[in-house]
């Protein structure tokens, strides 16, 4: 992978941890079609990724509480979130 790309997790995890709200259908504009998966992996890693549920559809969105931040074990690089989807 080219130092320059971004793995679907990055591009999650720096939405996230911008203050993004994210849910399936920004995901999908970023080319992400299984978020649930990528958030299951973020909280395996620790992540508090919090879940709201749109009570008229049912749409996820996913954020973290807003003073949470990475221990440095799970801080990474900084990546570019020019396409953030929020």
């Amino acid at each position: 992978m080219n130092a320059n790309q971004q793995t679907q997790l990055d591009k999650i995890k720096a939405a996230l941890l911008s203050g993004c709200r994210v849910d399936s259908v920004s995901a999908f504009s970023q080319g992400i079609a299984r978020l649930s998966a990528i958030i299951k992996r973020l909280r395996d890693k620790g992540y508090p990724v919090i879940t709201d549920r749109d009570h008229n559809n049912g749409l996820a969105r996913y954020r973290l509480p807003e003073d949470w931040q990475p221990s440095p074990d799970q801080t990474t690089p900084q990546v570019d979130t020019g396409n953030s989807p929020c």
